[in-house]
C-alpha cells in the first residue's frame, strides 16, 4: 500500500472511507446489524461526522491505529503514542471509551507480543490482531483460533482473533488479510 499510496499524499488522494462506510452503515441498518469498526484516527480527523454516526447507530468503535503503521516496524514508543493519539481522537468524537484495537495488517507478530502489554496500559481491554494463520508478513499459526485470555506484564488482555477454518491440518484465514 506505501507504494501505491504513499501517506505524503493521502490528503491529495480521493477519500472512499465516507461513502463506502455509509453504504454499509445503510445495508447493516436494513438487516439490524451491529458490528465493530476499527477507524483510523486519521481517517477520523478527516471524517468525524462519520465516526459519530458509526457510534450513533449502535456500532462499537475501535481503533485501528493512527497512521496505518506496521505495528513490528516501530519501537515501543512511536507504538505507544500511535494507539494513544488513536483512541483520544475517537473517544473525543464519541464520547465514550475506546476498549478495542487491531493492528494494521495484523502486525502483532511473535517479534511484536510487547505491542500487547502498551495496549493494555493505554486502556485497551482487547485486541483482534493475532492471526493464527501461516503468512509472509502477519499471523501466528499457532495462535488459538477464538477469543482468549491473555496474562501479561500489564494485566489481562483479551484477544478476539480472525476468523478461520481448519482444514488440512491448517487455518485458512476466512476474513481478511490477503
Amino acid at each position: 500500500l506505501a507504494q501505491v499510496a504513499p501517506r505524503a499524499r493521502w490528503d491529495a488522494l480521493p477519500s472512499r472511507a465516507e461513502p463506502t462506510t455509509r453504504r454499509l452503515l445503510d445495508l447493516f441498518a436494513s438487516r439490524q446489524v451491529r458490528a465493530t469498526f476499527f477507524i483510523l484516527g486519521w481517517v477520523a480527523e478527516r471524517h468525524p461526522g462519520l465516526v459519530r454516526d458509526i457510534a450513533a447507530a449502535g456500532h462499537e468503535v475501535a481503533s485501528h491505529g493512527y497512521g496505518h503503521d506496521i505495528v513490528y516496524t516501530l519501537s515501543p514508543a512511536a507504538f505507544r503514542e500511535d494507539v494513544r493519539r488513536s483512541r483520544q481522537i475517537l473517544e473525543d468524537l464519541v464520547g465514550q471509551p475506546v476498549s478495542g484495537y487491531r493492528a494494521p495488517s495484523f502486525s502483532i507478530t511473535r517479534q511484536s507480543l510487547w505491542a500487547l502489554d502498551v495496549l493494555l496500559e493505554e486502556g485497551y481491554r482487547y485486541d483482534a490482531s493475532i492471526f493464527p494463520v501461516r503468512h509472509d508478513r502477519y499471523g501466528i499459526p499457532d495462535a488459538p483460533r477464538h477469543p482468549y485470555s491473555l496474562a501479561l506484564h500489564a494485566g489481562t488482555l483479551t484477544e478476539v482473533p480472525p476468523s478461520t477454518v481448519r482444514l488440512g491440518g491448517q487455518n485458512l484465514a476466512v476474513a481478511g488479510g490477503g
